[in-house]
């Protein structure tokens, strides 16, 4: 047995090392003092494609900059200007040699923009209010070399998106939705900020979705969700039980669309049981995936948004046997059994009841992954606090301990990697929506996490970002003095 257990060990770290390779490793002297408090942010040119990497910290950014295929090109550095917005939240290279980041305070109630001129190595603060008074922050993001900031205007249905392609160059949309109906969770109209504001905390709340990335449960669970799609950014809001609402806005105009998909309806609900029904969807390609369960039942749906057809519906019973499934059902998480597999129907739904539910999707080649499942806070111990529960297959979404810490969207999703807690079963389909037999594969999270496990105690200023198909982790190794570059492939 032991044999055979070695045997496997030795044959996932070939193919783990196999699956990646250095692409750039770089001598980097940094004080030891702050490593810990490092940021990476990588920065990638949509228009050369070329990279740059910047090292922060409170006093100083340290810029790499490579070429297409990874030479480093050069290495600067310059003192960051001092302000009470401490928090990187996006950056681009505005112009050839030209950076823009946008920083905040904690609240992002103060916003302002920081200015790197690789060419005269210079830096500038710029203060000057970009959000008017009655504006609230909803999200940044970074797209073709500009950043647009996302804002509601409070007790309304009207957003605003700036843009800013230079500190002196910014451009404000309005998109007035006042004549749209949106729907509470008990099926009434409601104003549109209502959807984003939570009784619970001063801030809106939105989870930024990249489609194409191994997506962690706890991430899709979210009721509001972001996905950008080329010159558009598509919001969709999972509040109400009845319908999955599509807000589309075209970034280069304020022209918009909203789409309501109705949601799968459960056989079961009554005026009793109705408030207890959980639903969610998740947004992929041009086809809405959506969920509703409650206990002993559970429906799935997806729908094509051009045709606004159903083309696939499976309806779940506690007595049905799962047959679309490629894993067993699984539980992973909890203070004494990090990972256990079940087998009854009516468990599984009954576990998804009584959780945030969710559904993930990931398209690889000509198969589409599907997940589905839920997660949940749960005490700890002696504490009172709350820990979500997690996951996308071994992956979280939750980043512990990394507060107002720069991270990439991808990063995001594969930092909460060992705290995964959730209950779901993975399912793989054609490009019909047919289910197909066969395993569930090993992604590149998995390889840069077996890589990573190994170098726990010498990696600082972390990173994981996309770049064309495949994955980049990049990490300062405080023993080597090196900045290395990996690339990491499913």
């Amino acid at each position: 047995m032991k044999k055979h257990i070695t045997v496997l060990f030795l044959l996932f770290s070939f193919v783990s090392l196999f699956s990646q390779e250095v692409i750039s490793e770089n001598p980097l002297r940094l004080k030891g003092g702050l490593s810990d408090r490092r940021e990476s942010i990588p920065i990638i040119n949509s228009v050369s494609k070329e990279l740059s990497l910047f090292i922060v910290d409170r006093k100083t950014m340290y810029l790499n900059k490579y070429d297409k295929t990874f030479n480093l090109l050069d290495q600067l550095k310059f003192e960051r200007p001092k302000t009470q917005a401490k928090n990187i939240i996006d950056a681009v290279e505005s112009n050839n040699g030209q950076y823009l980041f946008l920083v905040s305070n904690n609240s992002k109630k103060k916003l302002e923009l920081i200015t790197i001129d690789s060419q005269t190595k210079t830096t500038d603060l710029i203060t000057t209010p970009i959000l008017s008074k009655n504006e609230r922050y909803l999200e940044a993001f970074a797209h073709k070399n500009q950043i647009f900031i996302l804002t509601l205007i409070p007790k309304t249905s009207k957003i605003n998106v700036h843009k800013i392609k230079k500190a002196a160059n910014i451009e404000t949309l309005e998109y007035d939705l006042t004549n749209e109906i949106f729907f509470d969770k008990y099926d009434k109209p409601m104003l549109l900020y209502r959807a984003f504001a939570s009784l619970n905390s001063s801030k809106l709340n939105i989870e930024r979705i990249e489609s194409d990335i191994p997506n962690a449960l706890e991430a899709s669970s979210k009721k509001t969700k972001l996905y950008i799609q080329d010159d558009r950014i598509i919001l969709s809001l999972d509040i109400s039980n009845r319908y999955s609402q599509l807000i589309t806005l075209d970034l280069k105009t304020n022209s918009f669309d909203l789409t309501s998909i109705e949601k799968p309806q459960l056989d079961g609900v009554n005026r009793n049981n109705k408030q207890f029904v959980k639903s969610n969807s998740f947004l992929s390609k041009k086809l809405l995936y959506q969920i509703s369960g409650m206990r002993g039942e559970m429906k799935f749906n997806v729908t094509d948004l051009d045709s606004k057809k159903i083309i696939k519906e499976i309806t779940l019973q506690k007595e049905d046997s799962i047959s679309f499934k490629n894993t067993p059902i699984i539980q992973e998480g909890g203070y004494y059994n990090s990972h256990r597999e079940m087998e009854k129907t009516q468990k599984f739904l009954r576990k998804i009841a009584l959780s945030n539910i969710a559904v993930s999707v990931l398209h690889k080649q000509d198969t589409i992954r599907v997940t589905l499942g839920g997660v949940k806070e749960i005490a700890a111990g002696g504490g009172g606090f709350g820990m979500p529960m997690v996951g996308f297959g071994a992956i979280g979404g939750a980043v512990a301990g990394l507060g107002n810490t720069f991270v990439t969207p991808t990063f995001y999703a594969y930092s909460g990697y060992t705290h995964t807690k959730s209950t779901r079963i993975d399912c793989l389909f054609d490009e019909n929506i047919t289910h197909v037999q066969g395993e569930v594969a090993v992604n590149a999270f998995d390889h840069i996490k077996e890589f990573s496990d190994g170098i726990l105690f010498n990696k600082k200023a972390e990173t994981v970002f996309k770049f064309n198909d495949y994955f980049i982790h990049g990490y300062y190794n405080s023993l080597h003095k090196k900045y290395f570059l990996r690339k990491f492939e499913d």
